[in-house]
């Protein structure tokens, strides 16, 4: 009796790219639609204003727009030297116009979109993977990966906040080294590997001399052999010995640049700790939270802002961190069980808590959530989504079509969603509004405002702010000390409202305590305006001085000196100091004001005392080169009713001096 064989079980075959996929085109063209995201969704940042560390870095920073050379650079940031060799670099082409340097981020920010988009590309051929991605993976995964990466509102800090450059180029740099590492290692060439090679190295160098975060990269070159290579066991410890030397040199750059011993216990010590308000086991556990919430916004980008008032965990005993840390083990886990039929999937987890292990685990920071701290582990969750949407959706019946529509209604979400935040940097009296609105127990989210209300030239609203501020502050010290920053603020606030005694014995009371020289010199600022306003002109001078003599080349200190000189009747000396900080910011308004007027005064009696030596013709020279100055004044200050009403008298004067 004849059997029928057992039919054979069919393998059911991927589904086929669809015919969008293919139209997407070759990949100049994919990378002409990043550049036109990023132009969609940042355009209007151009004149977002500097915030917060943008001063100190930037524009109260004397190596970067007073080139001493680059070891002064160095010597301010030994391993960030690289972002701030491109501050000076913007300062030397637009001086502290916000445009230039949104421009470069912008830049830095498609740039590492193209990036995301070659790291991905260069996955998509290793040996784990070029036979099993399905075909819509091969085709859209990279563009949609890179597109997620440069369009999600969670990256705005990142790139809009200027300072936070160092982050972006920094990711810009760690990315592209990895794309650069892929090439190598796939080269057929030995020319053509040997290239992509020194890419590599020359890109990690500078990685590691932009940010510290970027100290992983030798264990996320070791993920993705170990993940998309094929490799004998013995070959695998030779490559986990290359990635522990790897990290090892790391380490040593670091402590060198620092001027500190590779080996020495207290120096590993003082390296590994930016603030001491934490006990590492402290921050370790407050991170298995956070965590979580940077998830949350990656999922859900709603509620976005700088300052978040979260509370440092008490400690591995609390019921939510042992959740937190149990739900990432079991992410993890997860992970590594689909090591050998999702690499992609493994890799992009695995990559994501690496990419936050500097800043999320053991070392202790000043802040406990920042989202620019995101920008770089969201690569691992752009590459996941990517993988989920092309490879597992198309699975399910009907998958494939909901592709393209889920593909465009999210990409359409996260661009207005990142153009919206985007808006509200725009304006820094909303922002920190905004920013108060959703983290009401920050105290430094009340000073900013109070500073914002004061630029506003609402100084009662600002003194409110910055009182809440203060009260704050005490709270979270469980000290009835003000802090530096809040009293220096609230001391603007006091001196707008003429408030001076109480504004004089909170500098006085403040400039008791210790502090960096930069603080004192603005309290001595803050004393001198006010002297200034009291036309107290020895004890202004005398407080700028002192202000430059701690904080050298400080452009407010110069500008008020000048305007010293130039109330108590020392035009010429006020002109040339003037002239002094305008070479240093052409583009202050206020001090090119005032240098033309105290131009103006200065030839106006320049004029009168040759016409008394009868020195006509010369008068009459004095009288043109003021002519011109009152020409230039008046453009500058076209709005500005009282300076009309000095170029008018000074016309008059001119004209009569002239008829005589």
């Amino acid at each position: 009796m004849s059997r029928t064989p057992p039919r054979r079980a069919q393998s059911v075959p991927a589904p086929l790219a669809p015919s969008w996929a293919g139209r997407l085109g070759a990949w100049p063209v994919q990378v002409a639609l990043l550049a036109l995201a990023v132009a969609l969704a940042y355009g209007r940042t151009f004149d977002v204003p500097f915030y917060l560390d943008d001063f100190s870095s930037i524009q109260e920073n004397v190596p970067i727009w007073h080139w001493q050379g680059f070891e002064a650079v160095r010597q301010y940031q030994p391993t960030r030297v690289v972002g701030y060799l491109s501050f000076a670099l913007n300062y030397r082409l637009g001086h502290f116009i916000p445009f230039g340097y949104h421009l470069v981020n912008l830049l830095i920010h498609f740039l590492a979109g193209v990036a995301v988009f070659g790291c991905a590309r260069g996955l998509l051929r290793t040996p784990r993977l070029a036979g099993a991605a399905p075909p819509l993976a091969r085709a859209a995964l990279p563009l949609l990966a890179a597109g997620l990466f440069v369009l999600h509102p969670l990256q705005t800090e990142a790139v809009t906040y200027i300072v936070q450059r160092l982050t972006s180029l920094a990711g810009l740099l760690y990315i592209a080294c990895m794309a650069a590492y892929l090439k190598a290692r796939l080269a057929s060439a030995g020319s053509a590997r040997r290239l992509w090679a020194a890419l590599c190295f020359v890109l990690a160098f500078l990685a590691f001399f932009t940010k510290e975060n970027t100290g992983t990269l030798p264990l996320a070159l070791f993920l993705i052999e170990l993940v998309f290579f094929r490799h004998p066991p013995g070959r695998q410890v030779a490559l986990a010995g290359a990635a522990a030397a790897g990290l090892a040199l790391v380490w040593l750059i670091d402590a060198t640049s620092h001027g500190q011993g590779a080996l020495s216990l207290a120096s590993i010590q003082s390296l590994t700790t930016v603030t001491q308000e934490f006990p590492r086991s402290q921050y370790f556990a407050t991170q298995l939270t956070v965590l979580w919430h940077y998830l949350r916004l990656f999922v859900w980008p709603s509620g976005l802002h700088l300052e978040y008032a979260r509370e440092p965990a008490s400690g591995f005993a609390s019921a939510g961190v042992l959740l937190a840390m149990a739900g990432h083990l079991l992410v993890v886990g997860l992970a590594l069980w689909a090591w050998r039929r999702r690499p992609l999937v493994t890799w992009a987890v695995l990559f994501y808590y690496l990419a936050h292990a500097v800043e999320s685990s053991v070392v202790p920071i000043n802040d406990l959530v920042f989202e620019h701290r995101t920008y770089l582990p969201n690569l691992g969750l752009c590459l996941l989504c990517g993988w989920v949407i092309t490879a597992e959706l198309p699975r399910l019946p009907g998958g494939a079509r909901a592709v393209l529509p889920l593909v465009l209604l999210a990409s359409l979400a996260l661009g207005v969603a990142t153009w919206r935040r985007n808006e509200v940097w725009r304006d820094p009296l909303a922002f920190w509004q905004d920013d108060v609105r959703r983290a009401p127990a920050k105290a430094r989210a009340w000073g900013n405002l109070g500073k914002a209300l004061l630029a506003a030239n609402r100084p009662a609203d600002a003194a409110r702010a910055l009182e809440e501020s203060i009260r704050l502050e005490r709270v979270e010290r469980g000290s009835t000390q003000v802090d530096v920053l809040s009293a220096i603020n609230l001391v603007m606030a006091l001196q707008t409202m003429n408030q001076f005694d109480r504004a004089l014995e909170l500098i006085r009371s403040t400039l008791e305590r210790p502090m960096k020289p930069p603080m004192r010199a603005t309290l001595y600022i803050n004393r001198g305006i006010i002297r200034l306003r009291q036309r107290q002109f020895t004890e202004a001078e005398a407080a700028f001085r002192e202000a430059l003599a701690l904080h050298p080349y400080s452009l407010p200190a110069m500008a008020n000196l000048a305007s010293t000189w130039a109330q108590s009747g020392h035009m010429a000396k006020a002109e040339s100091l003037y002239a002094q900080v305008l070479e240093i910011d052409p583009d202050d308004m206020v001090t090119r004001v005032n240098f033309l007027q105290a131009r103006v005064a200065r030839l106006l009696e320049a004029g009168a005392a040759l016409r008394k030596a009868h020195r006509e013709s010369d008068a009459a020279q004095a009288d043109r080169a003021a002519l011109e100055a009152l020409d230039q004044l008046e453009r500058a200050a076209p709005a500005d009713s009282t300076v009309q009403a000095t170029v008018r008298e000074a016309r008059q004067l001119i004209a009569s001096g002239a008829s005589r």
